[in-house]
């Protein structure tokens, strides 16, 4: 970046130096060899004319000229620092708590054991899978309603974040999250007993965050430009024996995977349809327990009976 100005500051020199100068101020000269010697032009060959006066008008004018191109890069240097900090802005984690905590991937490992009674399992697809339950579930706590992401969530986490919901609405607090991007996602953990298999993921945000008086509109916390980075544990579960099929597509379809017909819940979160409940994980995986790394956040590996 120095030696851009520099560059720019010693071509602005010499563009005034040349306007500055009279026409044919350097005729005498030839430059293209044989007629210049080396004494052709000794600095005093070109008369300036007058008294020196004319040397002094040059010196001022080149100076004035520097002064106004170091004003000139800095102003536009300004304010591309100052757009670009309203664009992406600051970067910042979003809590003190955890930043110790690292938790293994185990991707690769964990597949393997699925793929082990479930052949149709595919890692890829669940990660995938998890990033837009991830995505779905926090414009849906913005928008202050969990029915597009009902068929996702266990019926404990449902109740428990409905709860919540309604106890921002109460205190009339609206949250507002933008730019949000998933830049880490992995299999962590593994839990399979008689009865379910748990299946943990973490993953890696960003988003701009920030909180709204619904009465006034004032900001009460964060901002609209800073970036905060977050890190959080999904942890997911299925009933034991239950094959991948097409499960996942169905509820990211909004289909019952019982029986293939629209999601239209019941308030016990049952397919109007067959009646089956979709959401204890008996027919494909829900999201049981949702959070960000905390400093009492342990590493649960993987456990199989």
């Amino acid at each position: 970046m120095r030696m851009r100005i520099a560059r720019c500051l010693l071509a602005a020199v010499l563009i005034t130096v040349c306007v500055a100068l009279p026409a044919g101020a350097f005729d005498g000269n030839d430059y293209g060899g044989g007629g210049n010697d080396g004494g052709g032009w000794d600095g005093g060959g070109s008369d300036y004319g007058g008294d020196g006066s004319g040397d002094d008008s040059l010196v001022v004018v080149v100076i004035v000229a520097v002064i106004a191109v170091v004003v000139i890069i800095s102003t536009i240097s300004d304010k591309k620092k100052n757009k670009q900090g309203k664009q992406s802005g600051m970067v910042r984690p979003g809590s003190n708590e955890g930043l110790h905590i690292q938790l293994p991937d185990r991707t690769a490992q964990i597949e393997g054991i699925i793929r082990w009674h479930d052949q149709g399992f595919s890692a890829g697809d669940f990660i995938s899978f998890a990033k837009r339950v991830y995505i779905d579930i926090q414009t849906a706590w913005c928008m202050r309603d969990l029915s597009p992401v009902r068929a996702f969530l266990h019926e404990n986490l449902y109740d428990a974040t409905s709860k919540q919901i309604q106890a921002k609405i109460g205190q009339g607090v609206i949250y507002h999250y933008e730019s949000m991007v998933v830049n880490t996602a992995y299999l962590t953990s593994y839990a399979q007993d008689s009865q379910f298999e748990h299946l943990t993921v973490y993953l890696n945000a960003r988003m701009i965050d920030w909180q709204e008086d619904e009465r006034t509109g004032n900001i009460l916390r964060g901002d609209k430009t800073t970036r905060w980075d977050l890190r959080y544990k999904m942890r997911f579960m299925r009933s034991a024996g239950v094959l991948t099929r097409n499960e996942i597509a169905a509820l990211t379809k909004h289909s019952c995977p019982n029986c293939g017909a629209p999601l239209e819940f019941t308030s016990s979160a049952q397919c109007a349809f067959c009646h089956s409940v979709v959401t204890t994980g008996q027919y494909s995986w829900v999201l049981a327990d949702f959070g960000t790394i905390r400093n009492d956040t342990v590493d649960e590996g993987v456990r199989t009976v």
